[in-house]
């Protein structure tokens, strides 16, 4: 996984309206902690982010050049957490964790299913996708972005195991061998939808939200975050 370099600069202010007093200056609040060190506040500037580091993603290893505070020494660390406004897409919070770039770390990938069944294509049946992340244990620099599965050859009854997946070398995979990834399930039949139908008619359906309720649903969001960002930097 290739390793980006990000600017950010270290600063004081954190909680109450600090935040989004940097996000309308076009900043990021960010946080980095872990390495036996004590939890550095950071911004990073909006617009550069974009531009020069693409999408950023969780488990991507980066190299954060900060500014201010008088350390100004590159730290290797890896995105373990992004919040982003769903419907500017602009980044709201990022977590850093400081890493070791040669001592190895759990974490989490997603999976996702490559191809078509031939159960599904061929015979109508359904593809579950049980399980949708797998622990493992590596190098930062191995850490696959995405698991990709080919499930194109599954019949119906057929499944996809953790054990069943192959990846790297060097990739320990953390995660109970026997727990299933995909299955594909033998289709239902019309009268098995229409009950299934019948038993969603009876469910209440959910409030409509309002563009004012998700935006306030993403503030308190926010506000947990800074509670979180306080308390690591206390």
């Amino acid at each position: 996984m290739a390793q980006l370099t990000i600017p950010a600069q270290q600063r004081s202010g954190i909680g109450g309206n600090h935040p989004r007093r940097l996000r309308k200056g076009g900043m990021i609040p960010a946080v980095l902690y872990g390495g036996g060190e004590a939890a550095i506040s950071l911004a990073l500037d909006q617009a550069r982010i974009k531009k020069e580091s693409g999408i950023l993603h969780e488990n991507q290893v980066v190299s954060l050049e900060i500014e201010g505070g008088g350390d100004n020494r590159p730290r290797s660390a890896i995105v373990k957490d992004i919040q982003v406004d769903h419907i500017s897409g602009a980044f709201l919070h990022i977590d850093f964790q400081q890493i070791s770039l040669t001592e190895k770390l759990d974490t989490t990938v997603e999976v996702e299913a490559v191809g078509d069944p031939v159960g599904v294509t061929r015979d109508g049946g359904i593809l579950e996708h049980t399980l949708r992340e797998i622990e493992i244990r590596c190098l930062p620099a191995d850490i696959p972005e995405v698991i990709e599965v080919d499930v194109s050859a599954l019949e119906i009854g057929d499944s996809v195991h953790v054990g069943d997946i192959r990846l790297e070398e060097g990739i320990e995979v953390l995660t109970e061998p026997e727990l299933s990834v995909f299955t594909i399930a033998a289709p239902i039949s019309e009268e098995e939808a229409e009950a299934l139908e019948a038993a969603a008619a009876e469910v209440p359906g959910e409030p409509e939200v309002t563009e004012e309720a998700e935006e306030a649903a993403g503030e308190e969001t926010e506000t947990e975050k800074e509670k979180e960002e306080e308390e690591r930097v206390e």
